[in-house]
């Protein structure tokens, strides 16, 4: 994605090969040639790092104009793309810190070449120079400039790729590739270092040449992060091709005595426009081409009627006082396209007016458990949430932040203590009561004794010593309950004699790991009396676990 978004040009890729050719040439001589030439990719590459960095200069400018014009909808990308100018400015003006350091060190009080934090490799008096890089980049202890520069390049890699959304893994992909800085291969280089392979026994010219190329990686990915960046502005707009009338109602079932109530709008609209609903008989008849002509029946006001709209949505609202299996209500949706253009949109509903009755299921299953909370919703149809009441016989209920409920029982359901939740519900400011539901109430199942993971058979002695104990945890349960092992005992034969030491906790002993060490291949050993306690703080005996040692 990277390469698609901002490809290598023909003439980067030309100086990035001479530069490699004459990095082998030096293993061979230090001809004045090849120093002319480094000068020559130098300013190639200066200029090509200055282009770059006009053109990251103009998307910043339009990102900066595409804000003041939406705000709320640039504010986040050109924030990111923010980043990402910060930090590759302070990647360049470190290397460019390099770079002048190097220089002045090797020309002295005589140099000529920096002006400012400007760098000018065709006034380097020693370019030539061999040992001022060894000095300054690689250090008598391998502690010179080099080493940090790879740190630091390393942490602008990991902010730059940072702002790539996770889904585009090719473009990060291709970023990381473009920022990495590999040692040479083994086979080649007799494990020599990045560091080494730069910047020891090189001419001072190809320090800087390399040190310009990496600022003008630096640019590069730059560039292609905030063109990527400047991308996701439109990338994040809805685009619209269908559009269709929906109703949305707050419930399809309305006691008697109480409102239904209904939302009509468009699945795809612009809330810079708002569109006419109209309530009522539709005439339709269908036009030679096969579509249909479609008009409201009678006369505004008498036979049909407009809703209000707010922010594109129609507020439908009627009043419900008689029993009614199956209420049939419509319209249409006059919607003016971008050409000026009017469309419309047929659109229906129906709903029922009936008699109260309420709704409680448990989210989960169908019992409660002991010592865990037990969630379960309860809903009255045409009853907002605030307005419901429930009440448990056993136990407590209580609301969750998700909207639901919690039922932590009491005691086990038996024949003469059974456990009901009783709903109510305020309607009119009087509290009625809706309906009630029985659920059991059981102990939490069993949980399942392991060791590394495993309830048993073979395993490797090293992966057993590496444990600290026996775990216990439940299996297929949709409920996070805790256990703990609060005691066990290790058993094998040792020397044709059973050996078997216990712990009071979860923990193996020290005299249980001697006795784990003294395992061969071949070997059971025996992990049991295990017991576990849970949120019911009720004793539990586990089977034993029984592993042959590979």
């Amino acid at each position: 994605m990277g390469a698609k978004n901002c490809p290598e040009t023909p003439r980067q890729r030309m100086i990035a090969m001479m530069y490699l050719v004459l990095t082998a040439l030096l293993a061979l001589n230090v001809s004045r040639e090849i120093v002319e030439a480094f000068i020559i990719i130098e300013d190639g590459l200066s200029k090509t790092v200055e282009n770059i960095g006009k053109k990251n200069n103009t998307i910043y400018a339009n990102f900066r104009q595409a804000e003041s014009e939406n705000p709320k909808k640039v504010k986040e990308w050109r924030e990111y793309a923010d980043v990402a100018k910060r930090s590759s400015d302070q990647m360049f003006d470190y290397i460019q810190d390099i770079k002048i350091e190097l220089i002045e060190k090797a020309d002295g009080d005589d140099q000529i070449a920096v002006k400012g934090r400007l760098v000018y490799p065709d006034s380097i008096l020693k370019n030539d120079n061999i040992t001022i890089g060894s000095e300054i980049m690689i250090g008598a202890t391998a502690n010179g400039r080099a080493y940090q520069l790879r740190e630091e390049f390393d942490k602008f890699k990991e902010t730059i790729s940072g702002l790539i959304l996770e889904k585009d893994v090719e473009f990060k992909n291709s970023i990381d590739k473009n920022l990495s800085l590999l040692d040479p291969p083994n086979k080649v280089t007799q494990n020599i270092t990045w560091e080494n392979a730069h910047f020891q026994e090189r001419p001072l010219i190809a320090i800087i040449t390399l040190l310009s190329k990496m600022q003008g990686d630096v640019r590069n990915a730059e560039s292609d992060v905030i063109s990527y960046l400047y991308k996701q502005i439109d990338a994040s707009s809805f685009k619209f091709n269908k559009l269709d009338a929906v109703v949305k109602a707050k419930s399809n079932y309305v006691f008697k005595g109480g409102v239904y109530e209904a939302e009509v709008f468009l699945a795809a609209f612009d809330t810079t426009q708002k569109p006419t609903i109209y309530i009522g008989p539709i005439d339709s008849t269908i036009n030679d081409d096969g579509t249909w002509n479609l008009k409201m029946k009678g006369e505004l006001g008498i036979n049909y009627d407009t809703l209000s709209i707010h922010n594109s949505i129609g507020k439908y609202s009627v009043p419900c006082n008689t029993l009614n299996p199956s209420v049939k209500w419509g319209g249409l949706i006059y919607y003016k396209t971008p050409e000026g253009r009017i469309n419309k949109y047929r659109f229906s509903n129906e709903y029922q007016v009936a008699e109260s009755q309420v709704v409680v299921s448990p989210s989960k299953m169908n019992v409660f458990y002991l010592g865990v909370k037990n969630p379960i919703d309860i809903s009255v149809p045409g009853v907002p949430i605030e307005n419901i009441t429930p009440r448990i016989n056993n136990g407590t209920i209580s609301k969750d932040k998700d909207g639901g409920y919690i039922v932590k029982p009491k005691t086990i359901t038996t024949k003469s203590k059974k456990t009901f939740v009783t709903v109510f519900a305020t309607i009119d400011g009087k509290e009625r009561e809706m309906g009630k539901a029985e659920f059991r109430v059981k102990k939490l199942p069993n949980p399942v004794a392991k060791v590394a993971m495993s309830k048993g058979g073979r395993i490797a002695k090293n992966l057993l010593l590496a444990q600290n104990g026996v775990l216990a945890e439940l299996e297929n349960s949709d409920f996070d309950a805790t256990f703990k092992v609060v005691e066990f005992s290790v058993s094998t034969v040792v020397q044709g004699y059973e050996q078997k030491k216990s712990s009071r906790s979860n923990k193996f002993t020290n005299q249980q790991k001697e006795l784990l060490n003294k395992l061969n291949r071949g070997q059971r050993v025996f992990f049991e009396g295990i017991k576990a306690k849970g949120p019911d703080k009720l004793t539990r005996d586990l089977p034993p676990i029984v592993f042959k040692i590979k």
